[in-house]
């Protein structure tokens, strides 16, 4: 519904098969990331000693995830996909309301709502 792909199931529709494995790798590092339990939360001064580099993980999958996004984005804005989906219909609203829709705006939607 997001994106107009489907990346799961036999039915899988996406062409780009790479694009598909990226974002299975991405929602999985996701799933077990979210999951985990940082103690530098709990003790702030365990932060100093970066038991399981968890930041570092959070970050390389931060910018994993927004660079994926971000192609999702571009290839609605350049018309490659064009449809019913909730990126097309934010894209919409930006033309229009550009200070309120940004492109980070729209990724926090998609990846909220995936």
């Amino acid at each position: 519904m997001v994106s107009g792909k489907r990346y799961y199931g036999e039915d899988c529709d996406v062409s780009d098969v790479e694009e598909a494995r990226q974002f299975r790798e991405i929602i999985k590092e996701l799933g077990t990331l979210g999951g985990a339990n940082n103690p530098g939360d709990f003790l702030a001064f365990l932060r100093w000693f970066n038991f399981d580099d968890l930041e570092k993980k959070l970050k390389r999958i931060g910018k994993r995830s927004d660079a994926f996004l971000q192609g999702l984005i571009d290839e609605h804005r350049n018309g490659k996909e064009r449809g019913n989906t909730m990126i097309d219909h934010i894209l919409t609203q930006q033309e229009s309301q550009p200070e309120y829709y940004t492109d980070e705006i729209i990724k926090g939607l998609a990846l909220v709502t995936s």
